[in-house]
């Protein structure tokens, strides 16, 4: 059996583990090889609350585009995906799994965060390695993001991504704003604003500002451990994408998360 192979059945048991155990509860081909931020992405909450030691739970989506920094990677194509985790006093233990839908692509991306909670302050260093299970070929990417929540309900934060590479490291930096509230009774609407700046880490691309995403997610809580939840997304080239004619993409997220 084949490294490839392996891997597959491992994420394909682990994700249909996760569904069935469930009681309710609560991307990029070789041309791109950016990464996707899994802990944001995916709907997995980046900090344990105190009250709960230990969360397991699956988000399971699909999404009308896969767009990794300002890059469309599939273009004509959606994906689908599925996203099991664990995290336990802070730590987080994480695979995302995407495959396209008209186009033949399979990634999966297993994380692995441990997450501070200091005087308002969020400290998040992380580590992703991504397989791409088409091409036998996989990348590392450690990163840290650092967030701050001011008057309980703004949170402000930058993040960098280095890519690991044939022994080169390139970056993505990036800073964002975000917000929540419910707007009625078990329905949450989270508005966020991004901005990247390209160090090296999007091939093809030069280094400079690279685009400015904007996001609404709806999130509707309709039993105590299910939600689901809808997003609209839209990525703005900025000069380094809009000189080589990429950027400018808009696309919807469907997500329907369980936790035990």
């Amino acid at each position: 059996m084949t490294i490839t192979n392996t891997i597959e059945t491992v994420v394909f048991i682990l994700g249909c583990s996760c569904v069935v155990a469930g009681r309710a509860i609560s991307a990029e081909p070789s041309a791109c090889y950016t990464e996707r931020s899994i802990l944001a992405d995916t709907g997995i909450p980046t900090v344990v609350q105190p009250e709960q030691d230990c969360q397991l739970g699956v988000n399971i989506g699909w999404s009308s585009r896969y767009v990794t920094e300002g890059i469309d990677c599939l273009p004509g194509s959606s994906i689908w995906e599925i996203a099991p985790f664990i995290k336990y006093e802070g730590m987080i233990v994480s695979a995302w799994y995407a495959q396209g839908v008209s186009e033949s692509y399979k990634e999966l991306d297993l994380v692995l965060g441990y997450a501070w909670q200091i005087d308002g302050w969020t400290i998040n260093p992380w580590y992703e390695h991504q397989f791409y299970l088409d091409q036998d070929y996989n990348v590392s990417n450690p990163a840290l993001t650092i967030s701050r929540t001011i008057d309980d309900w703004l949170e402000v934060g930058a993040e960098m991504q280095v890519k690991l590479e044939h022994k080169v490291g390139e970056a993505y930096y990036s800073v964002f704003c975000q917000t929540a509230w419910e707007v009625m009774e078990h329905v949450t609407v989270s508005p966020m604003l991004r901005y990247g700046y390209n160090g090296g880490y999007n091939p093809g691309v030069s280094d400079g500002s690279n685009c400015i995403d904007y996001s609404l997610g709806i999130n509707w809580q309709y039993a105590e451990s299910c939600s689901l939840k809808v997003s609209l997304n839209y990525s703005q080239a900025v000069s380094s994408l809009r000189r080589v004619g990429l950027g400018d993409v808009f696309w919807i997220g469907l997500q329907c998360g369980f936790r035990f």
